[in-house]
C-alpha cells in the first residue's frame, strides 16, 4: 500500500468519525449533551481549570489569526526556498480550511455554552481556534518529517506541537467557550482536512517530489 493510500483510508475514518459526531450534535444526542455538560464542569471546577488567565493567554496565542499568520510565514519560507507547489498548496489548505470550517459552522448550528469565562461568539462546534493550531501542526509536523525523517529531534518537535494542541483543548475548555466535543471536532476535522489534501499532492510527485529534493541538494551543499 502506498503512502496515499494510508493517508487516504486513515483520511476517510476520521473524517468519518466526524460527520457522525457532527450529526449527534446535530440532533442534539442526549447522552452526548449530557457527557459534554458534566465533562465541562468536572474540568472547570478542577484545580487545573480554575487558571483563567493561562487560559486566556493561551487562547490568544492559538487564535485563528496567529495560527493563520503562521501558515502564511511556512509558505513564504517554502516560496524563499523555491519550493512554490508546497507553498501554494499550504495556502490552499488555509483558505479552503477556513472556509470549510465555516460551512460547518453553520450546517450545525451549535451554541456555546453559556456563563463562558470570556465572552465569544459565533456557532460553538467545531472549535475555530483548535482547528486551526491542529491544521497547523499537521503541516508542520509533516514537513519537518519530509525533511528530517524520524529521529530524536522530529519525535521532539512532533510533541512538542501536540501538547500545544491539547493546551489550547484545555484553555477552550477552562473559558467555557466549547463543549469537549467542540475540541474533538476541531482535531479531528483539521486531520482529517489535511490527511485528504496531502493524499492527493502525494499522487503528483512530479511536482512536490522534484522541489523537494532540489531543496535537498541545495541543503547539502551549503
Amino acid at each position: 500500500m502506498s503512502k496515499s493510500d494510508r493517508h487516504q483510508i486513515i483520511a476517510i475514518v476520521v473524517l468519518g468519525i466526524f460527520t457522525i459526531l457532527a450529526i449527534l450534535v446535530k440532533i442534539q444526542f442526549a447522552p452526548l449533551l449530557s457527557l459534554d455538560e458534566s465533562w465541562l464542569e468536572r474540568f472547570q471546577t478542577s484545580a487545573i481549570g480554575q487558571h483563567t488567565l493561562i487560559w486566556h493567554t493561551v487562547t490568544t496565542l492559538g487564535s485563528p489569526v496567529i495560527t493563520g499568520c503562521a501558515m502564511v510565514i511556512v509558505s513564504l519560507f517554502l516560496m524563499r526556498t523555491h519550493q512554490w507547489s508546497w507553498a501554494a498548496f499550504i495556502l490552499a489548505t488555509l483558505v479552503g480550511g477556513d472556509a470549510l470550517l465555516l460551512v460547518v459552522k453553520h450546517l450545525v448550528g451549535r451554541l456555546r455554552p453559556i456563563h463562558q469565562v470570556i465572552q465569544d461568539t459565533g456557532f460553538g462546534f467545531p472549535s475555530g481556534h483548535v482547528f486551526s493550531a491542529a491544521l497547523l501542526a499537521c503541516i508542520l509536523i509533516t514537513l519537518i518529517v519530509r525533511s528530517l525523517d524520524l529521529n530524536w529531534l522530529s519525535w521532539g518537535l512532533i510533541a512538542v506541537f501536540s501538547v500545544a494542541v491539547i493546551g489550547l483543548m484545555l484553555a477552550r475548555l477552562g473559558l467555557r467557550n466549547h463543549y469537549p466535543s467542540d475540541v474533538m471536532g476541531g482535531v479531528l476535522l483539521a486531520s482529517g482536512w489535511w490527511l485528504q489534501l496531502l493524499s492527493l499532492v502525494e499522487r503528483l510527485p512530479q511536482y512536490f517530489e522534484n522541489e523537494s529534493e532540489a531543496n535537498n541538494r541545495a541543503v547539502k551543499k551549503g
